[in-house]
């Protein structure tokens, strides 16, 4: 049966698949991008729109943070269309005396690299973010970042695609592949056969999944994150707020909620988030989880008890066992490139994407991607 061809099929429609496809098809590509849901209906959908500077590494990495940022100061411009970008600042609540260190040392390096960030005590924490109780908080980090609207981010990737001619194909699972010795030659969906020079997975949760349907395997793992969104308020938050123990919380325990909430520019809180670790991919809220952030979120602002909350939802949220991403080609297949596990994603993928594209159309890969290489993980023939 005749395929349609493309250059490159983009198998995942999130922050990765869509920005690779704008950054692909720019470069001249022709780009197929397949979703087997709608697009941005992942985990990337479901983010809390913030883009992260505070938790950083520092290096390289911390490089790649900063392009970023200045990226998304202009993205909306370059994509024709708006995301409600703007520059926020995050509180990271803190409780510890070590963890009081361990953020003070995180500022003085952020303050190096000309990021703005100073530690604040419980008075000036309570002047940032009067309805805060605060407590039971010995102060607080502050970091100027950013913040935009998850769904709307990936609709002006989405946008610059097909500006440039790409295709973006939703609501179509990917069923299986035709592999011909070490190459991907062919795509199989219900919607049709399709056959590219290189094809990528950018699937997030899903992509041992989509890897396995091709012969190979990759240790993707994730958590079952949580979040609820309240009625349109007037402001009543001037920060991103979090706790800065929020990865040692949900790291150590099996369920765990660790509030984070800022107000969208519509007014709304957007409040996450309730973490287990689970089995399987799926997308139900649990009996503790909402009750859970609700709880967390009154203690830290019980002014807002009688808010309502309108909405809830619930996504996968992927890793890998080293906790790094896993950008570059699949070992066994010359022409499967992958993307997945994100470390500050909104951040970052505006500078990762542009990297990716030349990777994937022939450009040596910058040297920051060489840790990234799928290769460190045992590839086997998409088995458990």
């Amino acid at each position: 049966m005749a395929a349609d061809v493309a250059d490159v099929i983009l198998i995942g429609g999130g922050y990765a698949g869509l920005s690779l496809a704008y950054q692909l098809a720019r470069r001249g590509a022709d780009v197929l991008l397949i979703e087997a849901r709608s697009l941005g209906s992942g985990t990337s959908g479901a983010s809390a729109g913030r883009a992260q500077v505070s938790e950083s590494h520092r290096g390289s990495h911390m490089d790649v943070v900063l392009a970023g940022l200045a990226r998304l100061d202009s993205l909306e411009a370059e994509l024709d269309c708006g995301f409600e970008w703007r520059r926020l600042g995050n509180l990271m609540l803190i409780e510890r005396d070590e963890h009081w260190q361990w953020w003070s040392d995180q500022v003085d390096y952020l303050q190096s690299r000309q990021v703005p960030a100073q530690m604040l005590d419980t008075v000036a924490l309570g002047e940032a973010e009067p309805l805060l109780d605060a407590r039971r908080f010995r102060g607080a980090a502050w970091c100027l970042e950013g913040h935009l609207n998850p769904l709307k981010f990936c609709q002006a990737w989405a946008r610059g695609a097909r500006r440039h001619g790409a295709r973006l194909l939703a609501n179509t699972p990917v069923t299986g592949f035709e592999v011909t010795g070490d190459r991907v030659v062919a795509v199989q969906t219900p919607s049709g056969r399709f056959a590219a020079k290189w094809v990528v997975v950018t699937a997030g949760a899903w992509t041992g999944q989509v890897l396995r349907l091709a012969g190979t395997n990759l240790p993707v793992r994730f958590t079952h994150a949580e979040a609820i969104i309240s009625e349109p308020l007037p402001p009543v938050l001037h920060n991103h707020v979090g706790l800065a123990d929020f990865y040692e919380t949900i790291h150590n325990q099996s369920q765990a909620v660790s509030v984070g909430v800022a107000q969208q520019q519509c007014g709304t809180l957007l409040i996450t988030e309730a973490v287990e670790m689970s089995p399987a991919i799926h997308r139900a809220n649990s009996a503790w989880g909402v009750p859970g952030i609700a709880r967390d979120l009154l203690a830290l602002f019980p002014t807002l008890a009688n808010v309502r909350i309108v909405r809830s939802w619930a996504a996968p949220s992927p890793f890998l066992p080293d906790e790094q991403p896993a950008i570059g080609w699949v070992p066994g297949r010359t022409n499967l490139f992958v993307a997945t596990c994100f470390h500050l994603t909104i951040t970052t993928i505006p500078v990762l994407s542009d990297w990716m594209a030349g990777m994937i159309l022939g450009d040596p890969a910058p040297p920051l991607l060489a840790e990234f290489d799928p290769a460190r993980f045992q590839f086997g023939n998409g088995k458990e």
